[in-house]
């Protein structure tokens, strides 16, 4: 037996079993470090774009939702401010039998007329508080196919709604009054009331399909059955039971039930909600990972087959070709330790030409001078990203500067001051001559440096206009030194904040408010601007928001964009040089301290 493994691997300290053994270990180690770690790269990389696409989705989706319910809000309210809709509601509620035919078919001419090109809107109904009721349907051609007919459902329906006395939805109703056939829709619904005395004549009810709350297409899929990207969307009212968004055997049941059935074992989903505004609905996107690791697991299979198999073929070449090119084998492994994959280095090993072994020198040094030209391209590249980088910054710049023509405003406004002028409104021409003097400021050029003395007397006109537009409730004083009036920066960087200061921190303020603006030149000759106010301050939570931003060096955030423009700019134009501080607390004021560096003289050094 050990004859025949010496015979097989060579002897203990034979040449031959340590290229065995290096190649097992330098073949297939890596292979299965490099798999497992590749899929678990894979796997993090594929669920985090799940959870961004997620996330996407779900403000898209309660968007596309929102503008839907509004459009269907849109028909029940112009529905409710109809003279004719009120007369005829007030006229069933009172008339007898003779008169509700007419009016009854004059009233579901209406609704037709309303809701008939809404394909959401399945039905309409308008039950009086007599009991008598309308309805008009686009799928049942008989009013007993549908809940309509059933005077117990009618009722419930309209003591609900009744009772909210307001925009009332009702889930998840089975429209259908035929045994076995489900025809699950929304209820929207609202009191008729007339307009003047608001005296009340009934409700009016619209039926909406459940499909209204689902964002596209792949919703359908997902209710058959056939959603197979990992991703599951539903919809929840604030019991947390479903209401769309499933086949209708789960319709109304409870969330964790449906996890139970469909999942089974709850640890393996993440899941991601999003309320919709004007309900007490919730977007619920469900991301399986069962679905991610079968992906994974499928894929580590097949380069574990492939990787046994390519060993195995390796295995058997390095076996058999090792005795006969032990020897010259060694030279090319010296060779190949030299090489240290830089510069011009090439591997000189005294071979044969006519020997197999030939072939792997001259393709080595082939190698090497691909990958010469590789790094030689890879440099080329990176410099290519750099010109890229800059490219970008100039186009962030220009995004900021996006601007309505200033031709078209200073015509207009000229315009207007002549009129002004013509009618002896000498108040309003001044403050069209202060407007038209910022907008000349502030449309030209925003990065262009000024010094701080422009950018000051540009801020009071500002100023000056705010205070106008909010009755003087608020007043603006200045520290200013005489060597900081003569200090450059960039046009526009104070007006937001003062902006925000203006629009937030005095909300509520009828009176007294105060803004100060401290500006002065610090010793390591930075240029300090403190802009504080004594208004209601900042919770904890934005102000971590605004100090995240400030650190992580995001994208612009649409909730405060007049903030997060100063940050971008300063970090546009000063790099790592500017600072930006924000202090704040509830009831006592904010400060924003900004430090900027002197890029003039930088430059002229």
């Amino acid at each position: 037996m050990k004859e025949y493994i010496e015979g097989f691997f060579g002897r203990k300290s034979s040449i031959q079993r340590k290229v065995i053994i290096v190649y097992l270990l330098m073949a297939v180690l890596p292979i299965i470090i490099i798999t497992f770690s590749a899929s678990i790269i894979y796997y993090n990389s594929i669920l985090k774009g799940a959870y961004s696409l997620v996330e996407q989705n779900t403000g898209q989706h309660g968007v596309v939702v929102q503008e839907r319910m509004d459009a269907l809000k849109g028909v029940m309210y112009e529905l409710l401010i109809n003279n004719e809709c009120i007369k005829l509601a007030d006229s069933i509620n009172k008339g007898d039998e003779e008169t509700l035919l007419v009016d009854g078919a004059a009233m579901e001419t209406l609704l037709r007329r309303s809701v008939y090109t809404y394909q959401s809107i399945r039905s309409a109904a308008f039950i009086a508080d007599n009991g008598q009721y309308v309805t008009y349907s686009k799928w049942y051609g008989s009013m007993n196919e549908s809940i309509w007919s059933d005077p117990e459902q009618r009722e419930e329906i309209y003591d609900k709604i009744n009772k909210e006395q307001k925009l009332s939805f009702i889930a998840s109703v089975n429209l259908s009054n035929t045994e076995g056939r489900d025809d699950y829709v929304i209820m929207m619904g609202y009191p008729v009331k007339h307009l003047k005395t608001k005296e009340q004549k009934g409700v009016l009810v619209m039926a909406l399909d459940n499909d209204v709350l689902l964002f596209d297409e792949g919703d359908e899929n997902q209710r058959n059955g056939k959603e197979e990207s990992g991703i599951t969307t539903v919809i929840l009212n604030d019991e947390d039971r479903i209401i769309a968004g499933v086949p209708n055997a789960y319709l109304n049941k409870n969330y964790n039930a449906y996890l139970d059935d469909e999942f089974g074992n709850i640890k393996r989903i993440s899941e991601n909600r999003k309320k919709i505004e004007g309900t007490d609905w919730t977007i619920v996107n469900i991301i399986d990972t069962a679905v991610y690791r079968r992906d994974i697991y499928h894929l580590v299979s097949v380069v574990f087959i492939l990787m046994i198999t390519v060993t195995c073929f390796f295995f058997l070449i390095v076996f058999f070709t090792s005795r006969k090119y032990i020897g010259t084998i060694q030279k090319i492994a010296q060779g190949i330790h030299d090489y240290e994959g830089i510069g011009e280095d090439k591997i000189n090993v005294d071979v044969n030409e006519k020997d197999e072994l030939y072939v792997i020198v001259r393709q080595f040094n082939k190698m090497t001078e691909r990958v010469n030209s590789l790094v030689e391209m890879l440099r080329q590249r990176n410099e290519e990203i750099k010109a890229a980088a800059i490219s970008q910054k100039h186009a962030e710049i220009k995004a900021l500067e996006a601007q309505i023509n200033p031709h078209f405003l200073f015509n207009t406004l000229d315009s207007i001051n002549w009129r002004a002028i013509e009618h002896d409104e000498e108040e309003i021409s001044d403050m069209l001559g202060t407007l038209g003097s910022l907008l000349r400021y502030s449309v030209s050029n925003i990065d262009m440096e000024v010094v701080l003395e422009a950018e000051i007397s540009w801020l009071k006109k500002y100023i000056f206009l705010q205070r106008d537009r909010f009755h003087n409730s608020f007043d603006c004083s200045y520290d200013i030194t005489e060597e900081a009036m003569e200090f450059p920066i960039y046009k526009m960087l104070l007006q937001p904040i003062i902006e925000n200061t203006i629009l937030h921190a005095f909300e509520e303020v009828k009176e007294g408010g105060m803004i100060y603006v401290k500006a002065f030149v610090r010793p390591d000759k930075k240029l300090e601007i403190r802009i504080k106010d004594n208004g209601c301050g900042m919770d904890n939570e934005v102000i971590a928001e605004i100090k995240q931003e400030i650190e992580e060096k995001g994208p612009l955030n649409s909730k405060r964009i007049g903030i997060s423009n100063v940050i971008h700019r300063l970090r546009i134009y000063y790099q790592e040089e500017a600072e930006i501080i924000v202090n704040s607390k509830l009831s006592e004021g904010s400060e924003f301290i900004l430090i900027i560096p002197n890029r003039q003289k930088e430059r002229k050094r």
